[in-house]
């Protein structure tokens, strides 16, 4: 159950066994001559089971006991369980797909905040009164919707707007101006990458208010304004590091820098977690390990199918993201 002390939360986790990998870990993985070499650097590192198992799954393994520990010691649930709604809001979209197109459902994750059966219960008997007030507004919308229309894309984009519509009434009652900016980050330059991607399609399918996230520093009026005067994207973005502006900058004159620009905002989001690494009573540090075993988890990914497909060793270097770590 959770636990009263930051500071217990915060020594259980540096009293972890095995500390997530660096970037000179990942560059020994990324070098090693073969995947069956990378498989038994893997276990020489920490990681179990990679040589008798998929490393997808010994990952999603690794992560889901992370995440079952976060739950079991953090100090402020309401906090740290911001940073695991995704998982309930991926849930509820494999469940529902898989009801509408008459599949099964693919790829649940036990690191949300409502257990699997709960919530594939809730999608079978349409019944979403235990879900948080977002969800629940969202999921039956979408039930009435898909009477008229099956759209996988309409699912992903009505539960990612639940899902920091929920965040975005949690933050109120919270205080971490970590955790508000990390939101806030995510939310701004994932509504900015939509814009750009909506103005690069031919006849704007879709008005832009349609796939807004909520929440963030730049309202929807702010961003109506930068719809009808794109000039002014980068100026609304001027609180942020200039490296992103720029970048941001690059992506709306060429949509192929789109990934450059997503990539460091990755890193700029874990980095809001780097200060508070030793801090001894904070339930960000938490957080942060969180994200590191998600980054790594990520990246080891990322160069074991490359190195599995053949990929060049510099085409997955510049698609990997920066390690906590490093």
């Amino acid at each position: 159950m959770p636990q009263p002390s930051v500071a217990y939360a915060v020594g259980r986790v540096r009293a972890q066994a095995r500390k997530p990998l660096g970037e000179a870990q990942f560059e020994r993985l990324l070098m090693a001559a073969s995947y069956e070499d990378a498989q038994r650097l893997l276990g020489e590192m920490g990681w179990p089971d990679t040589q008798a198992g998929d490393v997808d799954a010994v990952s999603i393994r690794m992560l889901e006991h992370y995440c079952k520990l976060l739950r079991d010691i953090s100090p402020e649930p309401a906090l740290t369980d911001t940073f695991l709604l995704r998982h309930d809001a991926r849930n509820l979209k494999a469940l529902l797909k898989a009801r509408v197109l008459g599949t099964s459902p693919e790829g649940l994750s036990n690191c949300g905040t409502q257990p699997t059966e709960a919530l594939r219960h809730a999608v079978t008997e349409r019944s979403y009164s235990k879900l948080p007030p977002a969800f629940q507004q969202a999921m039956e919308g979408l039930e009435k919707q898909l009477a008229l229309q099956v759209d996988p894309m309409v699912i992903d984009v009505r539960l990612d707007q639940a899902l920091f519509a929920e965040i975005d009434q949690r933050m109120k009652s919270l205080k971490s101006p970590a955790v508000k900016r990390y939101f806030d980050t995510k939310a701004d330059f994932h509504n900015a990458v939509a814009l750009l991607r909506l103005q690069a399609l031919p006849g704007h399918p879709l008005p832009l208010s349609a796939v807004l996230l909520p929440g963030g520093s730049i309202s929807l009026k702010q961003w109506q304004a930068i719809s009808a005067k794109p000039e002014t994207l980068a100026k609304a973005f001027s609180a942020y590091d200039i490296s992103l502006r720029q970048l941001l900058v690059q992506a709306q004159h060429d949509p192929a820098q789109i990934p450059a620009l997503e990539k460091a905002v990755d890193d700029a989001l874990l980095d809001l977690f780097r200060p508070l690494r030793h801090e001894p009573f904070a339930s960000e540090v938490l957080l942060g390990w969180l994200l590191a075993h998600e980054r790594e988890a990520g990246a080891v990914r990322l160069i074991m199918a490359g190195k599995l497909n053949g990929f060049p060793h510099e085409l997955i270097r510049e698609r990997l993201r920066a390690a906590y770590g490093r």
